[in-house]
């Protein structure tokens, strides 16, 4: 692969989908083609908006103005250097019909503005999997890649998971190459009998991140969570460890950034335990202001219960802690205790009250251990950027095309 000449000449496609186009999301698709377009010569950018997507107003509002979208905008398309972005208007189909025909009507929507053939087509999300069989059926694509995301039928409806499971299983026979975003992952495709196989976890904005590290401001000392506010993500873990961890270091506090349905449980949680005034919840926050919350932090949290979700994810959260010189702590097993494990920036516990004051009590107390583990944890998220996971997965295109 040392020989590899980038940028790859030719023409490729990456399909992100709906995620590219939702602003409140922070997602690797709106991070990772942007990453991998310097090593390519040209690149075609695929997002979904919904067939209204536009502000709020009436239903019959949205009704006329979604009809018009559909007759006369159905593909909107732009270019800015080397990409070409085309974002294509997705049908108000209910939920049954959509996983079973949104991918049939995007195909004829952009049909007539694809490129007659791809070196390689990149495809994200399970729901997808039968746009990437019509993609490689029609010849458009020469080689195909699903960029593995997230473990998908650990959070659809119930109803959904064998046929999004089947979708996956579909995504894995039809790729030359899965690009997995976590080891775990990477493993369940190799069992599925993927072809080839590498590891693009989810990485960070580290300059951005790294002012929260740069411009530290006064603060007391702080356990941060920053993210949905909901029960999966265990931030009721701090909330109970805060009596015990104020005992020792008085002024402790913990700061939860986000918004999400657990929010009035936590809550009610803090002021069962006496301890609301010291347990901020900031509400939603845009992204760009993240690190300004961080700078008033200690030690990030990811201390997430186990289940078939979390146990496939790469938490974005940890490395952007990191970035911003947090030590972090982490629970739940999976991609997270193997981050902790081999950057040596933080602690992964069982998740436990104890074992959450056991970790957090030397990081409060103890300078020197503090900034040993923030030390690797700046240098572990200093070699996982957006950049370097576009580089390689440029690199594994062009494995797959010599191959």
């Amino acid at each position: 692969m040392s020989e590899t000449r980038l940028p790859l000449p030719g023409k490729f496609l990456f399909v992100a989908g709906i995620n590219l186009t939702v602003r409140k999301l922070n997602s690797p698709a709106q991070r990772l083609p942007y990453a991998l377009a310097p090593y390519l010569e040209q690149m075609d950018l695929v997002g979904y908006i919904n067939f209204y997507g536009g502000p709020p107003t009436s239903t019959p509002n949205k009704l006329q103005k979604g009809v018009r979208n559909l007759l006369f905008d159905r593909v909107g398309v732009t270019q800015e250097d080397n990409i070409r972005r085309m974002v294509a208007r997705r049908l108000p189909l209910p939920r049954s019909l959509d996983v079973k025909m949104q991918s049939r009507w995007i195909f004829q929507a952009l049909k007539g503005r694809l490129a007659r053939t791809y070196d390689v087509v990149i495809i994200a999300h399970a729901e997808n999997a039968p746009l990437a069989k019509m993609l490689k059926n029609s010849g458009i694509a020469q080689h195909l890649i699903y960029n593995d995301w997230d473990y998908y039928p650990g959070y659809v409806e119930p109803k959904y998971r064998d046929l999004v499971a089947d979708y996956e299983q579909l995504h894995v026979n039809l790729a030359d190459g899965v690009a997995s975003v976590s080891r775990p992952l990477q493993e369940l495709r190799t069992q599925q009998g993927a072809k080839r196989t590498i590891v693009i976890p989810n990485a960070v904005e580290f300059e951005k991140f790294n002012r929260a590290y740069q411009n530290r401001k006064p603060h007391p000392p702080t356990l941060i969570y920053c993210g949905s506010v909901d029960a999966r993500w265990g931030i009721d873990l701090a909330i109970r460890a805060l009596p015990s961890l104020r005992h020792h270091v008085s002024d402790a506090r913990v700061m939860v950034v986000g918004s999400g349905p657990a929010e009035n449980e936590l809550q009610a949680l803090a002021k069962e335990l006496g301890v609301s005034e010291h347990v901020v919840f900031t509400g939603a926050v845009p992204y760009e202001q993240l690190p300004d919350m961080m700078a008033e932090a200690d030690i990030g949290l990811a201390t997430s219960r186990q289940d078939e979700f979390r146990k496939y994810a790469s938490p974005m959260k940890i490395t952007e802690y990191m970035a911003a010189g947090l030590p972090v702590i982490a629970s739940g097993g999976g991609e997270a205790e193997q981050m902790i494990d081999e950057s040596r920036g933080g602690v992964h516990i069982a998740y436990d009250t104890e074992a959450l004051i056991q970790a957090a009590l030397p990081l409060l107390q103890n300078r020197t251990q503090f900034e040993t583990m923030q030390q690797a944890a700046l240098d572990y998220a200093h070699s996982r950027t957006w950049d370097e996971m576009g580089k390689r997965l440029a690199l594994f295109m062009a494995e797959i095309l010599r191959k």
